[in-house]
């Protein structure tokens, strides 16, 4: 079969307002949008073949040609509704790109046949049934794992900019999503979060228990005491913490290799590793404790380890918020903002130093360059003290400067940068739906790196050749519009009551005896206007 891709949809899909049961706007428009079953539909194409025969359409043919609707029908809604996860899609696997009988085979992967339809009444309240959409995915193994399966090539296109996030929210792909999170890394996840905080847990009790060590001592004394023990113990618990994540680093470098690797999620790990094994070589090794080294690696690794918690948080709907991820983009917002405002303090601050060149004694604050770049980052925090300015040998010229930087940084350019940063944020937040998809992707990619080849070999049903997806339509559920129930109501009934006054007084006007003889005089008035007509064409026509 050729695959010709058709041409994209000119209108947006992330135009609609979000729904509970949406992952992203526009979910519903995409699921709309693909084929229903024709004559045809059945010859399916894998990942490889689209690549390498058709590389220029491979976006529009996933969007258009990678899943086709293949029946609809009812079910009992606590069926359905009780396995959704985060998005409004469920998937099964299968060796087979056809179901002979959808509605038979998804009521058998619900957990019920098509003769027990009927469920008890009253266990979840009341039972009503829902309608639901079946499709089939046409991409052949497109769950597959690392560069054989749809994933994968989608990421390394995006790392290079040649698509945008909002590939991965396309049915075929956050269907393959859906599958690969539900099986098995939603749960290799959480055991990764385990590994993580337990790093973090022994770090936390290393550095209270380090606060007051002896770091006079040698390793063998300090093992003879019970804190010791208890950091040493710490020490190396954060190690085995730490050991599963340098394997997924590794096989994530592997795969991408160092330009694809080197994401700020990447460094940051990489900067983790790095202080990790420091702290442990200085305490263990006892080297150049006195000096403070460790503490300031150790305050460093408090920070970062606390940052990277965050690299879980964001694949889940409840806390999907990622302030990492969100101060990069923001920070790609204002990036040149940022600058400009640091050239004006440090231009601020050179003008302070020099102009207070005779008044060191008695203005320490401006005695050196670094101390007067501190008092201008603490007169940006508020506490300014101009009380002293005008006691100096140039107390005019310290006043205008100290009052103008106040004005012009405190009131004009921080209130545009609060403006800025808020209007980026706002950006930001609205693609968060895409960007949990896309953080889910991220996530499924680097652990089927890391699995090795033959957990593959033995447990191939985590790899189905075809997938299968039966969604949920929100809109047609049955729900409260929350919004019409307090706020809109009166003014509803308000409307309506005006409405039918309306309709009243028209009718009104019609009905009765003044109302026919309304009627009556404008009938006369046609026959009257048809007469003249009729004799202005007479006089026409014998002239």
């Amino acid at each position: 079969e050729t695959l010709v891709a058709q041409p994209p949809h000119e209108s947006s899909i992330m135009d609609e307002e979000n729904h509970p049961l949406l992952v992203h706007a526009g979910e519903d428009e995409l699921w709309d949008a693909v084929e229903e079953g024709v004559p045809g539909a059945d010859r399916t194409f894998t990942v490889k073949r689209l690549l390498e025969e058709h590389p220029t359409e491979v976006l529009r043919t996933l969007q258009k040609r990678s899943v086709r609707r293949v029946a609809e029908f009812l079910v009992e809604d606590h069926l359905v509704l009780g396995r959704l996860g985060d998005d409004s899609i469920l998937t099964m696997g299968s060796d087979s790109p056809t179901l002979d009988n959808p509605e038979e085979a998804w009521l058998r992967f619900l957990g019920a046949s098509a003769s027990k339809k009927k469920q008890k009444k009253g266990q979840h309240g009341w039972s009503s049934t829902i309608p639901v959409l079946a499709y089939s995915i046409r991409v052949e193994n497109a769950a597959a794992p690392d560069q054989d399966g749809l994933l994968q090539p989608l990421l390394k296109r995006w790392q290079g900019a040649g698509c945008g996030m909002d590939v991965f929210a396309l049915p075929a792909v956050q269907a393959v999503i859906d599958w690969k999170w539900t099986s098995y890394c939603h749960n290799l996840l959480l055991v990764e979060l385990a590994f993580f905080m337990l790093w973090l847990c022994s770090f936390a009790v290393f550095t209270v228990l380090f606060q007051d060590e002896d770091t006079s001592l040698s390793l063998r004394e300090l093992v003879q005491t019970a804190r010791g023990r208890g950091t040493v113990a710490a020490d190396v618990l954060a190690l085995v913490g730490m050991a599963p994540f340098l394997a997924i680093e590794g096989a994530t470098l592997a795969h991408y290799g160092p330009r694809g690797w080197a994401s700020l999620w990447n460094l940051l790990d990489l900067t983790t590793y790095g202080l990790q094994a420091y702290i442990t070589f200085l305490h263990l090794g006892r080297v150049t404790l006195k000096a403070g080294w460790l503490s300031v690696a150790a305050a460093l690794q408090c920070i970062l380890l606390l940052f990277r918690l965050q690299y879980f948080s964001r694949v889940f709907k409840s806390t999907r918020f990622s302030f990492v991820d969100d101060l990069k983009e923001v920070m790609h917002d204002v990036k040149y903002y940022l600058v400009f405002l640091l050239l004006v303090v440090a231009g601020w601050g050179l003008a302070l130093h020099i102009l207070f060149r005779e008044d060191q004694e008695e203005h320490k604050e401006f005695s050196t360059y670094p101390l007067t770049l501190l008092t201008m980052v603490t007169w940006l925090d508020g506490d300014v003290e101009l009380d002293g300015l005008h006691k100096s040998h140039n107390p005019v010229t310290a006043s205008l400067l100290g009052v103008g930087f106040v004005f012009v940084m405190g009131v004009v350019l921080m209130n545009l940068l609060i403006g800025i940063l808020t209007a980026s944020l706002e950006r930001v937040t609205d693609n968060e739906g895409l960007r949990m998809l896309l953080s889910k992707a991220q996530v499924i990619d680097e652990i089927d790196s890391t699995l090795p080849r033959f957990v593959e070999n033995k447990y191939p049903h985590l790899y189905p050749k075809y997938l299968h997806v039966l969604r949920v339509d929100p809109g047609r559920l049955d729900h409260v519009e929350v919004a019409s129930v307090w706020g809109k109501e009166e003014e509803n009934e308000a409307g309506t009551e005006n409405m039918e006054a309306g309709e009243d007084g028209e009718e009104g006007k019609d009905k009765g005896p003044q109302g026919l003889e309304q009627k009556v005089d404008d009938l006369k008035k046609e026959i009257q206007e048809l007469k003249d007509l009729i004799m202005s064409m007479q006089h026409t026509a014998t002239a």
